[in-house]
């Protein structure tokens, strides 16, 4: 009975007790709140870094890849490649880049059914900056007697260029001659810095019959 008695006075002096939690307890508390914090801030900044840098990447990446998509059907339906080591020689209109030729091409294609000249050209993307920008034009045959000229229309930006982003293939036992396009872009991702190059080699029609290469001459001026 006794027993049970100081059972009783300890469970009502338990109840009773609204004593909170200490300093010393509320301190630990804060400091692994804080720590719990940092370490969740942390893995949100290299989340959203790695986001912005995929989508940076992907933005640069883009405009090149539909500029390529361009050209591989004006090159597939093309009748006459023009081989872009000699357009800085021999027409006016190609910016001459230095030491790097292939800077600039043209096609005589008859892309979406319609023939026409097209010229593409590497230019300097902002004084300084030490980027390009991939522009293209085109204009009809008779350009001179009335018929149109575009003009220069940027297809992307933000491009490097250490090597001929245009090259004819005209090696000794290629099946396709002088049909077979190299296209080497590289597109540079602003918030990295970091380069992607996006190659491809692309093949025209196996015959020029017909043509002469006189079609896409004179140039029209800038």
């Amino acid at each position: 009975m006794r027993e049970l008695r100081s059972r009783l006075r300890d469970a009502r002096r338990r109840a009773g007790d609204d004593s909170g939690m200490t300093l010393t307890e509320l301190l630990v508390s804060m400091i692994v709140f804080s720590m719990s914090m940092a370490l969740i801030m942390g893995a949100v900044t290299v989340v959203v870094g790695i986001t912005k840098e995929a989508q940076g990447a992907s933005d640069a990446v883009f405009a090149t890849r539909q500029a390529l998509a361009t050209i591989d059907r004006q090159v597939r339906s093309g009748n006459v490649l023009f081989s872009p080591a000699d357009e800085v020689a021999y027409i006016s209109t190609c910016q001459d880049l230095g030491t790097n030729k292939g800077s600039c091409m043209r096609i005589f294609t008859q892309s979406n059914g319609d023939e026409k000249c097209v010229q593409w050209q590497m230019a300097p993307d902002g004084a300084g900056s030490g980027l390009y920008k991939l522009q293209m034009r085109s204009w009809e045959t008779t350009w001179q007697t009335g018929g149109s000229v575009t003009g220069w229309g940027v297809v992307a930006r933000g491009l490097t260029m250490s090597d001929a982003p245009f090259e004819l293939d005209v090696g000794a036992g290629n099946i396709y001659g002088e049909r077979l396009l190299k296209v080497h872009l590289v597109a540079r991702n602003a918030d990295t810095g970091r380069d992607v190059a996006i190659d491809a080699s692309i093949s025209g029609r196996n015959t020029s019959y017909g043509y002469t290469g006189s079609q896409c001459t004179p140039v029209p001026p800038v």
